[in-house]
């Protein structure tokens, strides 16, 4: 018994559902069916065969009583015809002399009894019982079964017509009574002998299905505690089952199942181990970067921050901010609550973005940028963002501009003192020969041509100046870069013609919108693409193309005229540098600092006679 329970132990959450759902043995399900299977058979064996045995002695007894009849019936017609009804009485006495007969009746063609065994006082009397009645009008032999009245055997009567010789007149009818209390005594006999019988093949039926069964459902309750064990954490188990069937192969296979899960367990333990790891490692590393760091999921509620970024957003470190909502820690007109809003609204146009908050009287500059975490189906999930605190990098770079300002200073000394020096040697010249030479034919002529010619060129070496150093007073305002670039062509197209120039451009529809003084840039393109006229006197082609690239737009001048080498490439934009025959060098040092003050950039590439580009990029405006 302890046995079958230990067979049977299940664990107790699966224990009560099993208890709930009527749990039955694998085994007592094998007997219980083997059982109900034998007594069906024998039960249908015992109706077969009583059936069989019922119809067989019927048909004999039948058999009998009707021969016994028609032989009756074969020697009475003489006496029927002749109304001797002594002779018939003794034939009916006679024939009553069988056990199995119970009593012959010999009727006349009247119905009256004409013969009946043993009852001589019935003799010439009509019979009025429905045995009788019914017998006494066949026309050809019956046999039916009923109980007498008083018995409570079922009986047999036999009833043959008795027919002269070539007619079809009716002169009588024998009637035999055979008893069927043998018949009834076999049939019971065989239900007792297949009851006896039956009973012992059950029992030794059970008994074999209780050895099969255990010989099936052993191996299976060892598989079963194996799956105990394994569902309670013990996978460190040998399994040993020879049944040469496919239990055995079940068992071979839970085995190596278990080998495999065995396997998969101390590989996921070794995951974990590294998973936890890295999570220590980046937790570290968060806490530690100075960056800032700020993770949001698609409905603005904080899912990551980290130290750095309660310092750069000035949010008290003892202050729990996961599971709130971002737009909570600010007021909704910060730079930075609008470009975290814009974010959630449009994950896919989150860009690079400098903000600026302030912290009382002081301005710090953060640099932000937005990267989004995808789910498995590629949709956002989550979106990070990388804050940089650039103040002192936005001070040490003014700090740099300043020196550059002041070493840009003493080049453009250097070489104003150099452009002045040629007209003002000249005026000197002229002014030292005057006195002696003001009286000489032609020097008059020559004093007044040259004098205003170097002084011209003095007071437009002074007005480039004034422009490249004179503070600068922008009027920003929303620009369409298209319409700008296209209408900068048409003021040189006249020009281009004149010099056997093909200008060519590319400018889609749809560029973004810049914030730029028009006026401003309209000269820096106006001028960037007179230098490319100029560098090409014998005629040639200026291409002009605009895009968007990483929020800002690009518009490249190139041209097919002689060129320069890289490493002029390199001074191009400093005062007084010019490649030029004429002129003072300070057109592209002025086009650099438009483009430097609308926050743009502006790159120069080119090959000895292969042309050049100038590349100038002005940030999109975010509205």
């Amino acid at each position: 018994m302890d046995q079958e329970k230990n067979h049977n132990r299940v664990p107790p959450d699966k224990e009560k559902q099993l208890n709930k759902s009527g749990f039955v043995s694998l085994r007592y399900r094998f007997i219980l069916i083997t059982s109900l299977m034998l007594m069906i058979l024998l039960t249908t064996l015992a109706l077969v065969l009583g059936t069989l045995q019922t119809q067989t002695i019927r048909g004999r007894i039948e058999k009998q009583g009707l021969a016994i009849a028609e032989n009756l019936a074969a020697i009475s017609v003489d006496h029927l015809i002749t109304y001797n009804y002594v002779a018939l009485e003794k034939l009916a006495n006679q024939a009553v002399n069988n056990p199995d007969i119970l009593y012959v009746i010999i009727h006349d063609k009247e119905g009256r009894v004409a013969g009946y065994s043993r009852r001589p006082d019935l003799q010439n009397k009509i019979l009025t019982d429905a045995a009788s009645l019914t017998a006494v009008e066949v026309k050809e032999f019956r046999i039916t079964v009923h109980v007498p009245e008083l018995s409570s055997i079922p009986v047999m009567d036999v009833a043959v017509p008795v027919f002269l010789p070539g007619s079809q007149d009716r002169w009588g009818t024998i009637r035999v009574c055979l008893s069927l209390e043998l018949m009834y005594q076999q049939i019971r006999q065989t239900r007792w002998s297949i009851l006896i019988l039956g009973s012992v093949a059950l029992a030794v039926g059970i008994l074999i299905s209780n050895w099969a069964a255990q010989r099936v459902t052993r191996p299976l309750e060892t598989l079963v505690n194996a799956t105990i064990e394994a569902a309670q954490g013990n996978l460190q188990q040998k399994i040993s089952i020879h049944t040469r069937d496919e239990v055995e192969i079940l068992a071979a296979n839970f085995s190596f199942m278990i080998k495999e899960i065995l396997a998969q367990k101390q590989q996921l333990e070794n995951q974990v181990k590294e998973i936890k790891q890295l999570q220590q490692y980046a937790e570290k590393i968060l806490a530690t970067m100075n960056d800032g760091l700020l993770a949001v999921d698609m409905d603005g509620i904080i899912t990551a921050v980290n130290p750095a970024a309660h310092a750069i957003l000035d949010i008290p470190c003892d202050q729990v901010v996961k599971g709130c909502h971002v737009l909570e820690l600010f007021n909704k007109d910060v730079p930075f609550a609008d470009y975290i809003r814009q974010s959630l609204e449009n994950p896919s146009g989150s860009n690079q973005r400098e903000i600026h908050l302030q912290k009382g009287e002081q301005t710090r500059v953060i640099l932000t940028g937005a990267g989004i975490l995808e789910s498995d189906k590629k949709t956002p999930r989550q979106i990070i963002f990388n804050l940089n605190d650039i103040t002192a990098l936005k001070k040490l770079e003014a700090q740099i501009r300043q020196s550059q300002r002041l070493s840009d200073l003493g080049t453009l000394a250097a070489g104003m003192a150099h452009e002045i020096r040629n007209p003002l040697s000249a005026i000197k010249t002229y002014v030292a020969l005057l006195p002696g030479k003001i009286e000489k034919p032609g020097f008059l002529e020559k004093f007044q041509r040259t004098v205003p010619r170097e002084i011209n060129r003095l007071n437009a070496l002074i007005e480039e100046l004034l422009e490249l150093s004179r503070l600068p007073k922008y009027n920003f305002k929303l620009t369409d870069i298209r319409e700008l670039l296209i209408q900068s062509i048409e003021l040189l197209e006249a020009n281009f013609i004149a010099s056997k120039i093909d200008c060519q451009w590319d400018i889609p529809n749809g560029l973004p919108r810049v914030m730029a003084d028009a006026d401003q840039l309209e000269k820096v393109f106006i001028n960037l693409m007179q230098n490319s006229a100029q560098a090409m006197p014998d005629g040639g082609t200026v291409f002009v193309h605009a895009s968007c690239k990483n929020a800002m737009v690009v518009i490249d001048f190139r041209d097919t005229g002689y060129g320069f080498s890289p490493e002029l490439a390199q001074n191009i934009f400093n005062p007084f540098f010019t490649t030029k025959a004429k002129g003072t060098g300070l057109g592209l040092a002025i086009t650099h600092k438009v483009i430097s003050e609308h926050k743009g950039q502006i790159e120069a590439t080119s090959r000895e006679g292969d042309g050049c580009c100038f590349s100038v990029s002005l940030p999109e405006s975010p509205h």
